[in-house]
């Protein structure tokens, strides 16, 4: 058994230690720790000897980059660290990041963000395996968009694939040979399938809102960061604003959180989970197999 404290620390210093790499090793511990082990430490897989270390801070209040030679996580970690800082000195800073890998989910960065005093918007997409709305094959991605905003209890985290279902849940599906449920996807007639081995594509969620929601987050991350098509990784954007120059938003935010909840609703905060919080001996082992790789070409790392 290992706490997720005491894991977040031994993966953040086999990853190099500093502000970046202790977030993205959060980012990922917290994924197995809310059961979401595909978002989690199996990122890790992706790591790699000779990867470069990922810029710090933003010069200016807008900025792209090319995150094709740096451990995405990490690269994701160290951009919003960066927007953070930009945000705070010009009211409103953005990102664009293009060669994205895998980097798991992005509530724990937006979460960072809000907890910071900001507003922040984010999303990726990745490659075509969503349909739009009325259509027969794929054109864009499961495509994510997450919002953070607010901070203690009235603190809003919304992180959501604009697809019926995620990539990992479709990896699942397949090695289970679990059917999938009705208005999922499509198969590659364009017909309606439940078979995960006959899919073609997803359908986006929520029907034409869900279509024009990923449609957004590919105008953003796929055509504005030039992720839409690369060979060698996804699209990825991160929108922040400086909330303390929003006079009021506060009480307005808490309003809207008790009419939400008064009115039966539930408020999302991105999922968190406690430090002390212990994860089993499989997690553990897993996680030693990792940072002993990454430590391997890293002499001194990890110590």
């Amino acid at each position: 058994m290992i706490s997720v404290a005491n894991a977040t620390a031994r993966l953040s210093a086999a990853l190099g230690d500093g502000d970046a790499a202790y977030l993205a090793a959060s980012a990922l511990v917290e994924a197995d720790a809310l059961g979401l082990p595909r978002f989690g430490i199996d990122m890790l897989t992706e790591w790699k000897p000779g990867l470069a270390a990922p810029e710090d801070g933003i010069n200016g209040p807008v900025e792209w980059r090319d995150c094709s030679d740096n451990f995405s996580p990490l690269a994701v970690a160290a951009a919003t660290l960066g927007i953070e800082r930009a945000a705070r000195e010009f009211g409103l800073a953005a990102v664009f990041l293009k060669g994205v890998k895998g980097f798991g989910r992005l509530a724990p960065f937006a979460r960072h963000l809000a907890d910071r005093g900001l507003l922040a918007i984010a999303g990726a997409e990745g490659p075509p395996f969503v349909a739009p709305y009325g259509g027969n094959r794929p054109v864009i991605g499961t495509n994510p968009i997450t919002l953070g905003f607010g901070t203690g209890d009235d603190r809003i985290v919304i992180d959501m694939a604009t697809s019926t279902a995620t990539m990992a849940d479709m990896k699942t599906a397949r090695l289970t040979g679990q059917p999938l449920g009705e208005g999922i996807a499509i198969n590659s007639q364009g017909e309606p399938t439940t078979v995960a081995s006959d899919v073609a594509a997803l359908l986006p969620r929520g029907g034409q809102i869900g279509s024009l929601m990923g449609l957004m987050v590919e105008v953003l991350a796929g055509v504005a960061a030039k992720g839409r098509g690369d060979r060698n990784g996804r699209g990825v954007f991160l929108i922040a604003v400086d909330a303390a120059r929003m006079n009021g938003v506060d009480r307005l935010l808490a309003e809207l959180r008790r009419d939400w909840i008064s009115a039966g609703g539930y408020w999302p905060r991105g999922g968190a989970v406690s430090p002390e919080m212990e994860l089993d001996a499989n997690f553990e082992n897993r996680l030693e197999a990792h940072i002993a790789r990454i430590t391997a070409s890293n002499p001194g790392e990890g110590k």
